[in-house]
């Protein structure tokens, strides 16, 4: 059974434990209103028992007085009207009887009782007291009034509505997207022919030399056996983390493989697109382990997933249980990830060998399923698949998706500034209400224009610079650009297509936000 049929489960069970709860409420508030009434009544009983009481003393008085009789001393203490309940004997309690008191009947849970026999229990109460189970019982929980109010309350806070941007909204997202298609332009255009790219290689060559580094020091300290010195250089790092984190998967040619130069058309230039266990994904790291458990190399090849048997492998998994080898996989792929992320040591060693080639974008493995289309790649008819891995070998890596992504990152902070800016000072909005975040229908549909914008500035410059060549034309587009737009497309199209649909991204956050405050309460 899928955890969210559990979960319907139990708040169904849990909606009949209210229901049968509020009508034991109702019957004690019932039972209780007639016991006040019985109290009301014998209060007043006693009341005009001591009236007639007071009247008997005093014509008994006065009856003495003509008959010359000495009067008795009787006092009220005398006469024991006020006495409590607890007072009386168990016989004299039992004799007591107030009209239509029922006993009450009760549905408890102690620490020994199983919920499957509570639940029974509460089938049994309901069956003996007529309460209908079979429905919805949330539908009886709330009243008339309660329900109207949470409907009002969910169609203000938590239906996604259209947008009502006005010509200010719609100019400031178009001029965001402008711009950050002119920065994309002139700023990132294709690899190795990019400003951006130059600082993002340099960015990666630091990162990987100070995670080079950081290791280093933590498996001399650890007293690990032939640590040369220390890797100050990026060829060095690169290559300290090759010896590190080997891993049984890095195949650099199908010949590398069992029966692979058959079957896949792999060298070193692609190796780590069609290497599954080289992506830097959840993808990537799912097949990762399973290839250092197994001991096979998953590689994709004509829009399928195929496995071999690596020649030569003495590779091992370390660990001790299958936690420890668990945790071992997991960082050979992150410490493997960051060997390859900016190039190879043989490559980065040479000092015209260029930057070498990375690991792609996160997710750009999913191109080479796509094995369809016919596209003239330098002068041959190629599918989708190899139309991107021709785009890959060329430079076409994270490094290169870290460079693109800055415009991207522009265009999406200035516009929730300037609407957030709006927002407070010409619509008199709160600071609160005036946060870019969540789903604001305005703002969701000036990130559409504005990062289509965006697109359209980058689709119109890439077909000037490529002259119609294919090839070209794919390596000046921006496709991280592309995909943030199509999200907020498919968001919006969501949104027109179904207008009442509820935001659950609204309604889970302040769900989890009641939940926490309860938690806290209680603990």
């Amino acid at each position: 059974m899928s955890d969210k049929r559990i979960d319907e489960e139990f708040i169904n069970n849990a909606g009949k434990v209210l229901l049968v709860q509020k009508h034991q409420k109702t019957d004690v508030n019932n039972q209780l209103s007639q016991i006040n009434i019985s109290l009301e009544h014998l209060s007043e009983l006693n009341s005009n028992n001591l009236e007639n009481l007071d009247v008997i003393l005093m014509e008994a008085e006065l009856l003495c007085q003509q008959q010359n009789i000495e009067p008795l001393a009787f006092t009220m203490e005398d006469f024991e009207f006020g006495f409590e309940l607890t007072a009386l004997s168990a016989k004299e309690k039992s004799s007591i009887q107030v009209d239509q008191l029922e006993m009450l009947e009760t549905v408890a849970v102690d620490d020994n009782c199983e919920w499957e026999e509570y639940l029974n229990n509460i089938e049994v109460y309901a069956e003996k007291n007529d309460i209908d189970l079979s429905r919805d019982p949330f539908e009886n929980l709330m009243t008339g009034s309660e329900r109207t109010q949470l409907s009002e309350r969910i169609q203000s806070d938590y239906m996604m509505k259209k947008a009502a941007c006005d010509k200010y909204d719609y100019m400031i997202a178009a001029f965001c997207g402008a711009g950050a298609g002119l920065i994309d332009s002139f700023f990132v255009g294709m690899p190795d022919a990019s400003k951006l790219g130059t600082w993002s290689d340099k960015q990666t060559d630091g990162l990987v030399q100070k995670f080079s580094k950081m290791v280093w020091n933590a498996d001399k300290k650890n007293g690990m056996p032939n640590l040369k010195k220390e890797p100050d250089g990026i060829a060095s790092a690169i290559g300290y983390l090759e010896r590190r984190f080997k891993v049984n998967y890095d195949a650099r040619y199908a010949s590398d493989l069992e029966m692979g130069e058959n079957i896949l058309n792999m060298n070193t230039k692609n190796h780590h697109l069609k290497s599954l266990g080289h992506q830097p994904d959840l993808i990537g790291l799912f097949f990762s382990i399973l290839d250092q458990f197994t001991g096979k190399a998953s590689f994709i090849s004509d829009g399928q997933i195929i496995r071999f048997e690596p020649k030569g492998n003495g590779f091992e998994l370390k660990g001790g249980n299958f936690l420890a080898k668990l945790f071992s996989g997991f960082c050979n792929w992150i410490g493997h990830i960051m060997s390859d992320v900016a190039g190879s040591s043989g490559t980065r060693g040479h000092e015209n060998g260029g930057k070498g080639m990375g690991v792609g974008i996160p997710f750009f493995e999913m191109f080479q399923f796509c094995n369809f289309g016919s596209f003239n790649v330098e002068g041959e008819q190629k599918n989708l698949a190899e139309l991107m891995a021709k785009v890959f070998e060329k430079g076409y890596d994270m490094r290169h998706g870290i460079a693109m992504a800055i415009p991207v990152a522009i265009n999406e902070l200035f516009i929730r500034l300037l609407w957030a800016i709006k927002s407070r000072f010409y619509h008199e909005r709160t600071w609160q209400e005036s946060l870019p975040f969540g789903s604001n229908p305005e703002l969701r549909r000036m990130l559409l224009v504005g990062h289509g914008t965006l697109c359209l500035v980058d689709g119109a410059d890439a077909a000037k610079r490529s002259g119609g060549v294919m090839l070209a034309f794919v390596l000046h587009l921006n496709m991280i650009a592309w995909s943030r737009f199509a999200f907020a497309g498919l968001k919006e199209v969501r949104t027109l297509y179904k207008e009442n649909c509820l935001d659950m991204e609204s309604m889970e956050k302040d769900l989890e936000l009641e939940w926490n405050e309860i938690y806290g309460y209680m603990y």
